[in-house]
């Protein structure tokens, strides 16, 4: 467990491994205000390096203000990405009710045959569909759930409860996460979850892997963590796509090295999912911060940190792609 030290003390530490703080009474706000934790832990990566006894020391030049500022273009970044993932986030809750209700009613969202079991497919093994089975009861426990935690925290929820004795289906997407949906598509009869996937032209599959790669960047910007330099992990990456080809990404092993797990993957998604005018929209914003970051960034090169959110060389041509 480290010591803990005053914001004064922190800049001596800063100091005392390379760090220009060119205004003290500014850092000393920041710190105060921001977390030491979460500007410079969080930010420091491509501004350090080793010295010679190995220990952490940071690279000629690099001042505070360019640690702040990747700081603030994060949380930039962030707001804007969250902004338009709530636009797909809403097309996606009104098409899934949609193209169930439109098959079962708008009640029959409890019912565990409503959904894929995979019992018509003689090549699914017993194991499969123990698992399948699995995955739907706990999709319904976890939507009963989220109903009657909504009782009292919503009013609209509390009225058809009283009122009709269960909460139609075009009304509790509304309730329920975007990680919750995201099961929801994915355990729904394949030919519902095409009839979803069909508004944007596009497989069911691609489509349930994408909304998987919205729900874990929805998470970031709604906790406030970093985004720009974020890694899917353990989410299958996104498939490949035409955009992957049109801006001549580079491949590894013959897998593309950027836009399938990183912050780019989010802007194919977008590209995919956004009506043309969203998107657009979205573009103008990101490449205004891009900008302005490569103004405020001097000591390093600023592709360091295009490359830490899987930015492509020619990453703005999807504009026009």
């Amino acid at each position: 467990m480290k010591d803990f030290l005053c914001c004064e003390d922190q800049i001596k530490l800063l100091r005392s491994r390379g760090l220009i703080v060119e205004n003290e009474e500014f850092a000393l706000e920041i710190l105060k205000t921001e977390n030491y934790y979460n500007v410079i832990n969080g930010y420091k990566d491509l501004f350090v390096c080793s010295n010679e006894n190995s220990e952490e020391c940071y690279k000629s030049g690099v001042t505070f203000e360019e640690i702040y500022s990747l700081y603030e273009f994060d949380r930039q970044i962030r707001s804007v990405f969250f902004q338009y993932i709530l636009k797909v986030e809403n097309m996606l809750r009104s098409l899934i009710a949609y193209e169930f209700s439109k098959v079962y009613g708008n009640d029959n969202y409890l019912k565990f045959s409503n959904f894929d079991t995979l019992t018509n497919d003689l090549s699914i093994s017993s194991e499969m569909r123990k698992k399948q089975a699995k995955f739907i009861h706990e999709l319904l426990t976890g939507v009963q759930s989220d109903i009657a935690s909504s009782i009292d925290k919503r009013q609209y929820v509390n009225h058809y409860v009283i009122q009709y004795g269960f909460v139609p289906l075009w009304v509790l997407v509304n309730t329920i996460s975007l990680g919750t949906l995201s099961k929801f598509y994915s355990l729904m009869k394949q030919k519902e979850r095409i009839k979803v996937a069909t508004y944007w032209n596009i497989k069911e599959n691609e489509l349930n892997q994408y909304i998987k790669t919205l729900a874990y960047f929805r998470n970031l910007c709604a906790h406030d963590e970093r985004i720009y330099n974020a890694d899917t992990g353990k989410i299958r990456a996104i498939p490949d796509t035409i955009y992957h080809e049109k801006l001549d990404i580079a491949k590894s092993n013959n897998q593309y090295i950027c836009g399938k797990r990183d912050l780019y993957s989010l802007i194919i998604v977008l590209k995919i999912l956004l009506k043309p005018a969203d998107f657009s929209s979205l573009y103008n914003k990101i490449e205004g911060r891009m900008h302005s970051i490569n103004s405020k960034i001097l000591s390093i090169n600023v592709f360091d940190v295009y490359n830490k959110m899987g930015f492509p060389e020619k990453w703005f041509k999807i504009i026009k792609s």
